[in-house]
């Protein structure tokens, strides 16, 4: 495997093999793709990089909304200086307050210096706002107040703070759909959808899935001090076709597992992958009782083990209805006739991980 500034021509699209300095900026967010999705929006983010307007990114979770917007900021002109994630989803109240605004010394209990918040840190680089359909309305307020006037005061401060950065927020949920609930302010909305841009899951760009696959494969090997291991071309095509409703997130995370787990040095085969996997895509948890090979060996039918058949099936069952709840396990159970105890006990027998 090698190293992804190596990748070049392989990975990144043609419009970007004459222009270096674009293929740094993808290498630098952590952005590798050759799908004709990601090509597209790459060609809107050399688009909107250079402007000041806001930009709300939407997708799935663990699509890549962060990595995104490092690649706005790298592209931008504004490269160079601060890049200052926060997530929204942890923050409420008087948190949220010191959070974003910062506080002066003695501005309430145990306040003892200056802290500067991220609207200050974020000075004229860039600010990305995670989850930002987690702000509790009262904060909505207050961040929008910001918005509009381009300033802020620290928590016990009476000096107006200049805000020059440029907003990248990213979110999960549907904002207008919070909006027409009332759980979410309009005004905000239109402040921050200026220029919306949504990213693919990544079962909508499956040609993504082995360039990035073998970059995380490769990044783990080497951290791990495992830098030969490598995926063959049959779990590759396993990759490709699995649903991923963690996306990229948790591709990373399996070939961290994988990178970990692995037995030998030798290529990483379809066997090597989780069980729950290759059941979804119809592998065979044993080559020995696949129907091919039952035809070749004669009385291998009878030698089959009635907990291994039971085995199968309620794994197969299992699946197939956290597929069809959509993610959630006690619908899962529901739908199984079983308790969410009893489902949680057949997952630990079988050591299985729903996600």
């Amino acid at each position: 495997m090698m190293d992804p500034r190596a990748y070049g021509g392989k990975i990144l699209p043609q419009m970007l093999e004459a222009d270096p300095e674009a293929s740094a900026a993808m290498h630098e967010a952590g952005l590798l793709f050759r799908s004709d999705a990601m090509r597209s929006l790459y060609r809107v983010a050399i688009q909107v990089a250079g402007s000041d307007a806001p930009v709300l990114l939407t997708g799935e979770s663990g699509t890549g909304k962060e990595i995104f917007a490092r690649l706005l900021h790298t592209l931008s002109n504004r490269n160079g200086r601060p890049f200052v994630p926060v997530n929204c989803g942890v923050l409420t109240g008087e948190l949220f307050a010191d959070k974003f605004f910062g506080h002066e010394p003695g501005a309430f209990t145990g306040a003892t210096r200056l802290q500067k918040g991220s609207l200050e840190l974020a000075a004229d680089g860039t600010l990305f706002l995670d989850e930002v359909g987690e702000i509790p309305l009262p904060n909505q307020v207050d961040f929008l107040r910001v918005l509009e006037e381009r300033t802020f005061k620290r928590l016990g401060g009476e000096k107006d703070l200049g805000f020059r950065a440029r907003i990248v927020a990213a979110t999960n949920r549907s904002l207008p759909d919070m909006v027409r609930a009332g759980r979410f302010r309009a005004d905000l909305f239109y402040r921050l959808n200026v220029i919306p841009i949504a990213l693919p899951s990544l079962r909508e760009r499956s040609d993504d899935v082995p360039p990035l696959a073998e970059y995380f494969l490769w990044l783990f090997g080497h951290h791990y001090h495992r830098p030969n291991l490598r995926l063959s071309p049959e779990a590759l095509v396993l990759l490709s076709r699995h649903h991923w409703p963690g996306n990229v997130r948790e591709l990373k995370n399996l070939m961290e597992r994988v990178a970990l787990l692995h037995k030998t040095d030798g290529p990483v085969r379809p066997d090597d992958l989780p069980l729950e996997m290759r059941l979804e895509l119809g592998q065979d948890l044993d080559p020995d009782l696949h129907p091919a090979a039952l035809h070749h060996h004669h009385g291998a039918a009878e030698d089959l083990n009635l907990d291994t058949v039971v085995r199968r099936a309620e794994t197969a069952a299992m699946l197939r209805a956290f597929k069809c709840a959509g993610g959630s396990k006690q619908r899962t159970a529901e739908l199984l006739g079983i308790s969410p105890r009893t489902l949680r006990h057949k997952l630990a027998q079988y050591g299985l991980k729903l996600e």
